[in-house]
């Protein structure tokens, strides 16, 4: 899906694509929630915080798809894997988890690989690596309010909402950005939706049937996916001080998982 995104996203804005990404992503959903009982399962005890989150996760979506204008996909993506990092900063202020010692330790260790794959003040460094570490930051806080709203909340409405928000909230901005696509983008907006959708939906059955901890290694398997993609269809190879920091993020965000996984949130 995304890339798809990044090859897009020289024709249409990354606003434009979020309404694309959010619509016809529903198409996946909407089956599963005829399967699951119908409408009644979309019913929610906290309707502000579910369009909260949507807006929120819309804005992260938004930021990621506008960095892959500017930035390789590699990059991009590893950047955006400092999410949870960032939610275990977040986890104690917000939702009263006690953070220990060493996962804070994690935590500074996997600052300091994304500080690797930034490098500020060197030649590398690009303003635009500030989106996907902004959309990091939002998506955090996006993931927080969804473990609130699973309290109350099933997740096929969770994920329903999410699309629903984005399909409202990019539709009011996308006319001062609009693009009409021609015949031959449909198939192809047509599949990053469905993807996302999908997407979307074997997540959250993968975390119902097994834990965070045990999962976080293949989601973390994305940064593979996206260099490999990166490097077949645009020929970018991040750089070897790129891998050094990806490597660190990676070791941090599984560690700080499995740390969870044995202590507790």
């Amino acid at each position: 899906m995304d890339a798809i995104i990044k090859d897009l996203s020289g024709t249409f804005g990354a606003m434009q694509l979020v309404l694309f990404r959010s619509f016809f992503g529903l198409i996946p959903i909407l089956p599963m929630v005829i399967m699951l009982g119908g409408l009644g399962i979309l019913s929610t005890r906290r309707p502000i915080l579910q369009a909260v989150r949507s807006i929120l996760a819309t804005v992260t979506t938004f930021l990621f798809f506008l960095s892959l204008r500017y930035m390789p996909l590699g990059e991009a993506t590893a950047l955006v894997f400092a999410a949870p990092i960032c939610l275990t900063v977040l986890a104690g202020p917000f939702l009263g988890e006690k953070v220990g010692p060493r996962r804070w330790t994690a935590v500074v260790i996997g600052f300091i690989g994304v500080l690797v794959i930034l490098r500020p003040g060197s030649d590398v460094f690009s303003p635009y690596a500030l989106l996907p570490v902004s959309a990091a930051l939002t998506f955090s806080v996006t993931m927080l309010l969804g473990r609130k709203l699973a309290l109350t909340d099933n997740s096929t409405s969770i994920v329903f909402y999410t699309s629903l928000g984005g399909v409202l909230a990019s539709g009011v901005l996308v006319p001062m950005d609009w693009t009409t696509p021609e015949l031959a983008h449909l198939p192809w907006l047509l599949l990053l939706g469905v993807l996302g959708g999908v997407g979307q939906m074997l997540i959250v059955q993968a975390f119902r049937y097994a834990e965070a901890s045990m999962l976080a290694p293949f989601e973390y398997s994305t940064i593979i996916w996206a260099i490999s993609f990166g490097y077949l269809i645009w020929s970018e190879l991040p750089d070897t001080w790129t891998f050094v920091g990806v490597a660190i993020v990676i070791a941090s965000g599984v560690y700080i998982a499995r740390r969870e996984a044995r202590t507790g949130p």
